[in-house]
Formats: C-alpha cells, sequence, structure tokens
C-alpha cells in the first residue's frame, strides 16, 4: 500500500474536524466582540471640548461676523486695557458693484472708554492699479497707564491720564504690479491730554513733570503728512499661513500751536510666515522698530512716543510698560491647527525702548514668552487668547483679530491708542 492510499482517508475524516473546530472558534470570538461591544459606555466628551464642537460645528462665529444687511456687532478695537469694548457697526463692501467701501462704528467699554470711527475708500479701481482712502477717528481714553520714560522706568510708578484726540485722514495710492502698494497721506490730529480718573492710580501729572512727560503741561494740535510702501505677498492678511508682509513709512508731525514737538517718524516691518504640514503649521515671526527724529531743540510729546507692553507685542508685561523716542519688538510664534476653527500657539516676545537711535541692537532686551489659542472664522482670526510670562510676572489677553494687525496707513492717531 502506497503512502498517498493511506494519507487520503485520513485527511477525509480529519479535514471536517478540523474545519468544525475553526467555525466554532470564529464564532467565539465573534460572540466574544458582540458582548464586549455591549458592554462599552459611550465616549465622554469633556465640557470645554464640548462647546469648542458646537462653536465649530453650528458655525457661531461666521454667523455672528456676517451681521444682517450690513449691520453688525463690533467686538474689540479698544485701546488694550480699556476693557471689552461692544457697539455697532455698518459694513458695506459692495457699494459702487464692489469698487467702494463705507464703515461706521461707535463702541463703549464697561469702563467708560469711548471710540467712533468712519471710513470710506476705493480700494481698487483704474484697472486695480490706483486705491484711496479717507478715514477719520475719535477716542476718548480716560485712564492709559504711563510708567515714566526710558527702558529703566518702574513697575511701581504706574500712573493714569486721560487721552481725547481726533483725527482725519486721506491717503492716495498706486499698485504698480500685485503685491507692492506706494502711497502718499495727509491728515489733521487734534489732542487733549488731561488727569486720569482711574481709581487705582495716581494721575500721571501729580507725579511726572514735563521733563520726564514731555507735553503733559501742554495742549497741542499736529498737522501730520508722509508716505508707504508695503510689499504684501501674504495668502490672507487676516490670518496668514503663508508669504509675508513688508512695510516702510514716514510720517511728519508739525506742531500747530506751540512750536514745541515737530518731529518725523520712520516705522519698518516685517512679518513672515512659514508654513509646513499642508499648512497646518505655521512659523510666524514679526520684526519691527519705530525710529525718531526731532527738529533741533524740539521734543516728542510722552502720548505720542512709541510704546512697548500689551497684547501686541511684549506679552508677558503690563499695557505700555515702556516708553521712550524710540523702540524695537522681534515676535516667533509656533502655531499648529488643534481642530477646524482652533489653533493652539507657542511664542517668545524680545524688544526694548531706548531714547538714541544709536541704540538700535540686541542689548539689554525685554522678554517674555507663552502660550496661545488662535480661534479662526472664515481662515480669519476672530478670537485670541493669550498667555505671557515674563520677570515681572504673568499676563492674560483676550483681544479679537490677530497678533500682527498694523494700524491703517492713513491714520495719524497715537501709534499705540488704536
Amino acid at each position: 500500500m502506497t503512502n498517498k492510499s493511506v494519507l487520503l482517508p485520513l485527511v477525509l475524516f480529519v479535514a471536517p474536524a478540523v474545519h468544525a473546530q475553526v467555525t466554532s472558534r470564529a464564532a467565539e470570538i465573534e460572540a466574544a466582540r458582540d458582548l464586549k461591544a455591549q458592554k462599552l459606555a459611550v465616549e465622554q466628551v469633556a465640557p470645554a471640548e464640548r462647546r469648542l464642537l458646537y462653536i465649530r460645528e453650528a458655525k457661531i462665529l461666521e454667523r455672528f461676523s456676517a451681521g444682517v444687511g450690513g449691520f453688525r456687532a463690533k467686538l474689540g478695537g479698544m485701546v488694550t486695557g480699556g476693557g471689552f469694548g461692544l457697539g455697532p457697526e455698518y459694513l458695506r463692501e459692495d457699494l459702487a458693484r464692489g469698487e467702494a467701501l463705507f464703515r461706521a462704528s461707535a463702541q463703549r467699554s464697561f469702563k467708560g472708554y469711548y471710540k467712533a470711527d468712519l471710513e470710506f475708500g476705493l480700494p481698487s479701481f483704474a484697472r486695480d492699479k490706483l486705491f484711496t482712502q479717507f478715514l477719520a477717528v475719535h477716542n476718548n481714553y480716560p485712564g492709559i497707564a504711563y510708567y515714566g520714560r526710558g527702558p529703566d522706568s518702574q513697575k511701581t510708578g504706574r500712573s493714569a491720564y486721560r487721552i481725547e484726540d481726533t483725527a482725519a485722514d486721506g491717503l492716495f495710492g498706486v499698485r504698480p504690479f500685485r503685491y507692492l502698494r506706494l502711497g502718499g497721506t495727509g491728515g489733521y490730529l487734534w489732542v487733549n491730554v488731561g488727569p486720569g480718573t482711574d481709581k487705582l492710580y495716581i494721575s500721571s501729572d501729580r507725579i511726572y513733570g514735563p521733563d520726564q512727560a514731555p507735553g503733559i503741561d501742554r495742549q497741542t494740535n499736529f498737522l501730520r503728512y508722509g508716505g508707504f510702501a508695503q510689499f504684501d505677498y501674504r495668502d490672507n492678511p487676516l490670518g496668514a499661513r503663508s508669504g509675508g508682509n513688508y512695510t516702510l513709512r514716514f510720517d511728519r508731525y508739525s506742531d500747530r500751536k506751540i512750536a514745541r514737538f515737530d518731529f518725523d517718524r520712520l516705522e519698518a516691518e516685517v512679518q513672515q510666515f512659514i508654513p509646513f504640514f499642508n499648512k497646518r503649521r505655521v512659523f510666524a515671526l514679526r520684526g519691527r522698530t519705530s525710529l525718531t527724529y526731532k527738529d533741533r531743540g524740539q521734543q516728542v510729546p510722552f502720548y505720542l512716543q512709541p510704546a512697548l507692553g500689551g497684547s501686541d507685542d511684549l506679552r508677558g508685561f503690563r499695557t505700555f510698560r515702556f516708553h521712550d523716542d524710540n523702540a524695537m519688538v522681534m515676535n516667533a510664534e509656533y502655531r499648529w491647527e488643534s481642530f477646524s476653527g482652533l489653533d493652539m500657539a507657542i511664542f517668545a516676545d524680545a524688544g526694548k525702548v531706548f531714547p538714541r537711535k544709536s541704540q538700535l541692537n540686541f542689548k539689554d532686551l525685554e522678554s517674555a514668552v507663552g502660550f496661545g489659542l488662535r480661534f479662526n472664522a472664515r481662515n480669519s482670526v476672530f478670537l485670541r487668547i493669550d498667555v505671557g510670562f515674563s520677570h515681572e510676572g504673568f499676563q492674560v489677553w483676550f483681544k479679537f483679530g490677530n497678533i500682527f494687525g498694523q494700524r491703517p496707513f492713513g491714520s495719524s492717531v497715537p501709534p499705540h491708542i488704536q
């Protein structure tokens, strides 16, 4: 008898038993899975995450920011430290078949700060080669922080002053090619400075004289004119994830009443956004400087001096912590998309104010680090929350809009008071 004649009956006998065992084991595994599935609890989502998911899925931010018939609520936009600002805004970007823009708004904060502004412009005409804008702004801020002049000012020297200013400005510009804008500006600035009304801090005029705070004793108004250049190739100016924005502007401030505060100001800013992983992660970098050129025997009034500290530059320091004739600041952020509509960020800030332009260097910088959240609506930053740390403690900021926002080119309101 051959080996094949012996193995064939054995295979025919064993195969059904093995098949039955495998089938039985598979059924046993499937039954175990069904039993385990019945015992599994529904995944629990944290309350905070549940609220964020609802905001995203219901498109709350998009609906709120869109408004109805041009009318919408305006949140934020007040000077840092002025409290939560709220008021109506009317915006039309579709006038003259989409070539003209009109906007008007008024706000009041819970701390009694007021702001109203009006804007009319032709963002693009003459085959996208020309643009023009008129902007008027009125601010009434009763408790702006002032710590004294210079990089060595003390945290304990905090005081408060009132500033009420009105600015009316116009600009006209050309766009030689897609990313480049060149233009000139001109306007007038009316300024009224008085005692601060913040009950927590002494009024600035009671502890700082005109030597430490030029202009605190006498009022004046300014004629302002200048020019600017901007090369902007960001993918989205309101929430950039790639590209860059480079600006240079020059302004002449001419004292029209007391001939004490005539000066020029040169401002330069570089922004760069470096994306990776399909733009879901971004390095955002910024460098900015503001340099003052005073006429002989003239000064820069303290309320027009560049200031650092607060939600937009040195985020680990209090609002307007440092003042002087010149300033520089650098910011670096690493942002990553947590989920659609929310970015996380970690950041580092460094900068200083200084009396002489020769001190424009990287010595004796103040620094801050921290983390934050970026809420997006229609791919634009709608709400920003930052927590910054420095050697003077920590600060928490809630702001509407992006960290690298720029003041309008046609606005002559004080650079740090928007």
